[in-house]
């Protein structure tokens, strides 16, 4: 079923998703009113997976169709603004790039609605009116509804103040850190479970994918409880998921994991740990068969990992 379409002028389209822009070329009877937003930036080079910057109504037949033939895709965004595409594009490439906690360089892919409301809640008054620019509402289509930003209107003397510099200029902060944890919770569940699937799928190919992905959540959860209430990394994630869907499913209370971690680190233990993954601990102890219930034992796989 589609989705209510908001009113919209514009739309950015990620044409790195499988279709989009074929689709979009064939479908839309705004395909000849493009701003690509790679262009003139040092990602120039990739222009065939650039987001595209193009006008578009509530009755585009592209909308029509990729609401109702990909309504899970997460292709893009929909805007309201006065604003030409070119203008548009023109404002978002100051955004195509920002400054990480550690100020290393990264691309920001803002025109994905899973990520884009996080960083809007996280944002200043200041920074959410100088990444609306000429926008005044942008809209969220996501499986499950449609998230809808609108600007505040600000003075016109204070339009001055919106002229931003080229990418990257902005970095992310604590207090940034602090407000887009849900979200970076999210994606380091999604990594992780990436890479558990390639790493244990015999062990789990017996559940449903709802239930991988309620009990690595549960497990990345009590991993951050033991890293003192920080998200850890995604290699740290990885490892710790791997020892309790295929060796113990609450690794965190046994006494020699407690010892060891208290020794050595949380980070190294996790490590070291990796030996006993693949059922090679020598007893089951602090296994919850109803957390996550055993498959079919396959042949171990060795595990590189240090010994114990």
């Amino acid at each position: 079923m589609s989705k209510a379409l908001p009113s919209c002028t514009h739309l950015i389209l990620d044409t790195a998703q499988p279709e989009m822009r074929e689709q979009w070329y064939r479908r839309s009877p705004h395909s000849g009113d493009e701003a690509l937003l790679y262009i003139g930036t040092p990602l120039a080079h990739l222009t065939a997976v650039s987001p595209i910057v193009a006008r578009t109504s509530a009755s585009d037949p592209f909308l029509h169709w990729v609401t109702t033939q990909r309504p899970n895709l997460r292709w893009g965004l929909l805007l309201e603004s006065q604003a030409s595409s070119q203008q548009l594009a023109e404002h978002f490439r100051h955004w195509l790039t920002i400054l990480n906690d550690q100020g290393d360089e990264v691309l920001w892919r803002f025109y994905d609605p899973a990520v884009l409301p996080y960083f809007l809640a996280a944002f200043s008054e200041q920074e959410r009116q100088q990444w609306f620019g000429p926008c005044t509402a942008v809209y969220c289509l996501t499986d499950q509804k449609v998230v809808t930003q609108r600007a505040v209107r600000q003075p016109k003397e204070a339009a001055s103040n919106l002229a931003l510099p080229a990418a990257p200029w902005w970095r992310i902060t604590q207090a940034h850190l602090d407000r887009l944890r849900p979200l970076l919770r999210k994606e380091l569940i999604d990594e992780a479970r990436q890479r558990l699937l390639l790493a244990a799928w015999s062990w789990l190919m017996h559940l449903q994918a709802s239930v991988i992905d309620v009990r690595i959540g549960e497990a990345i959860d009590r991993l951050t409880t033991l890293n003192q209430g920080e998200l850890p990394s995604v290699d740290m994630a990885e490892h710790f998921c791997l020892l309790v869907v295929t060796s113990c499913s609450h690794l965190e209370q046994r006494d020699d994991f407690q010892t060891a971690v208290a020794t050595h680190g949380l980070k190294k233990t996790l490590a070291q740990w990796q030996s006993v993954a693949y059922g090679q601990l020598p007893d089951r102890d602090h296994h919850d068969p109803q957390w996550l219930p055993d498959g079919p034992h396959m042949t171990l796989s060795k595990r590189e990992g240090t010994p114990l």
